[in-house]
């Protein structure tokens, strides 16, 4: 057992090293890589603390590059202080608001529907389309009403769609979409991109690849699409040259980048975590909202926050994107970073 000696040792170290952090590098100054290291330290330490708060610990977001706590009691705030970070005093822990996540997972075949874990407001936020169906709208409303302060109910304008398009990236022929990721199994090199993409079959090219071929496809459930890289293997790097050295979990707030062939480059922040989508094609689980702006096309595209790989694009709508997180993708398949 740890002693509370030790333990205090810990969180004060904890403590100078997540201030010190803070002081040595201001958000609204920092350059874009500087402020991805901000972010990834900020949301190592969170997690650590938040881990050793049992039934107190409510979750963590970021604000402006650094992490707060949430929090459900005053012992839990008091040892998150102790460590050095912000606190909000909240009603639900993290372990119930994945509970109540859980619940709306049992409502099945309503689609133009999501739900997901907004840490931000300590609630679950449940989407529904003006492309959904009266009943689908009815059964999924009754079932978010159930779960009371701890689920909120926003409804969206136009249609939840998956992002093929023509005329981009990688292709089949007939279907096109974006590279998410370059990587390798057991030495071979392969590309990672959406899986409703790679249902469509046939051969890709794109850039310097052509004859690729399908080798792993999960969609829906899963949204993840491997194809075989005949041509070598290829850069560990987004296209602008940004290296991409490990793979990570999202965290709500975070600032992240996004690549894809129809919109390019550009940013937007996560705004929900562990979402389960619920797309024509079927229901995407574990997936990631964001603010960033896609579009047809940009399916299979990376989301990343300097060198982490955060996760591959599934679609969305004028509002948020989605995406596939890629630590569920390479553990999955078996995958390794190029």
């Amino acid at each position: 057992m740890t002693s509370r000696k030790t333990l205090v040792a810990g969180f004060t170290a904890l403590s100078a090293a997540a201030l010190t952090a803070g002081m040595c590098v201001n958000a609204a100054s920092a350059s874009p890589m500087a402020f991805a290291q901000m972010q990834a330290k900020a949301i190592t330490q969170a997690t650590q603390v938040a881990d050793t708060l049992g039934a107190g610990n409510g979750g963590i977001y970021l604000e402006r590059g650094k992490a707060v706590l949430n929090v459900t009691d005053a012992a839990a705030q008091e040892k998150a202080k102790a460590a050095g970070f912000a606190t909000k005093l909240v009603k639900h822990s993290f372990t119930a608001l994945t509970g109540a996540k859980n619940q709306m997972d049992a409502v099945k075949n309503v689609p133009q529907t999501s739900w997901g874990i907004d840490t931000k407001t300590n609630q679950v936020v449940v989407k529904i389309y003006d492309a959904a169906s009266q009943a689908t709208k009815d059964k999924v409303t009754a079932a978010a009403a159930k779960l009371g302060d701890a689920a909120r109910v926003e409804h969206r304008s136009g249609k939840l769609a998956t992002y093929i398009a023509d005329g981009d990236s990688i292709n089949n022929g007939q279907f096109t979409c974006s590279l998410g990721f370059n990587v390798t199994k057991g030495g071979q090199p392969y590309m990672l991109t959406a899986g409703h993409c790679t249902n469509e079959g046939g051969t890709w090219s794109g850039g310097d690849v052509s004859g690729a071929q399908v080798v792993e496809s999960d969609c829906p459930g899963a949204d993840s699409g491997l194809l075989t890289r005949p041509n070598g293997t290829g850069p560990g790097a987004i296209n602008t040259g940004q290296q991409i050295t490990s793979a990570g979990s999202p965290t709500v707030g975070e600032q992240i980048q996004k690549m894809g062939q129809t919109t390019g480059g550009g940013s937007g922040e996560v705004t929900s975590v562990d979402e389960s989508v619920n797309f024509d094609v079927g229901v995407l689980n574990h997936e990631f909202g964001t603010t960033a702006h896609t579009d047809h096309g940009d399916s299979g595209g990376p989301a990343y926050d300097g060198s982490k790989g955060l996760g591959t694009l599934s679609g969305g709508d004028t509002q948020t994107s989605y995406f596939y997180p890629l630590t569920l993708e390479l553990q999955s398949y078996g995958l390794e970073l190029a």
